[in-house]
């Protein structure tokens, strides 16, 4: 990573897992389902915490309600459950898997809709995102090949989400910069992803570089003013 991507990841990291943590006190329930997926396969509970991140942001972004806000958050931390009931030997798998593999994996959104099932009947979870989160837009995905008509808003930005923390994350894939990735993200615009909102998290990640150099910008003057009073 060369354009602060790396910094940006590793800053909020901990930020996050703060907030995961706070509202584990409030939900054992959800709380003992992190730790399982912790225990059984980190790579999978960071990446997920780090989704849940960007899956919040985009949500504010949208001028999600809070009650909605919450709702999708609790679904992308909890949206690759399913993985508890796949082999760690195929999670690291990073080289090409043989036909019987890739189908396993391929069932992990239906896994964990069936180990959600109660928090879905509850409205504490999406049940739809959980299930779609691999769908692309032109049918390609899985686990039904659904396209855009079929797809909900909240399962659109778990792809975007979860994809983007994919391809950054350079703990658990080929950490590319936020500018690679985008350039990934947009080459499959309204062909995998929702194009408007692969653009909203460019401008997210825009945003958050410009509040960076202000801040900088107002540490350096802070900084020289006290060296010319000294």
């Amino acid at each position: 990573m060369t354009d602060g991507s790396k910094e940006w990841m590793e800053m909020k990291l901990e930020l996050i897992e703060q907030q995961a943590a706070a509202m584990a006190k409030l939900e054992p329930q959800a709380d003992f389902l992190l730790k399982r997926l912790k225990r059984h396969h980190a790579p999978t509970y960071r990446q997920s915490l780090l989704t849940a991140h960007h899956t919040l942001q985009l949500a504010k972004a949208l001028g999600y309600t809070d009650k909605e806000q919450q709702v999708l958050y609790r679904t992308a931390l909890l949206h690759d459950i399913g993985k508890l009931h796949i082999s760690r030997d195929i999670l690291d798998n990073r080289h090409r898997l043989y036909d019987g593999a890739l189908l396993q994996l391929q069932e992990h959104p239906k896994l964990g809709a069936g180990i959600l099932e109660s928090f879905i009947a509850s409205g504490e979870v999406d049940g739809e995102a959980v299930l779609h989160h691999h769908e692309n837009l032109d049918g390609t995905g899985y686990p039904f090949g659904l396209t855009w008509k079929s797809i909900s808003l909240n399962a659109r930005i778990l792809r975007i989400a979860s994809n983007y923390t994919t391809l950054t994350d350079e703990r658990t894939s080929i950490g590319l910069s936020h500018q690679e990735a985008l350039e990934e993200l947009y080459c499959w615009s309204d062909v995998l992803f929702d194009a408007e909102l692969v653009e909203l998290m460019n401008h997210l990640y825009r945003e958050h570089v410009q509040s960076k150099r202000e801040k900088e910008d107002a540490g350096y003057d802070v900084s020289v003013k006290r060296n010319r009073n000294s």
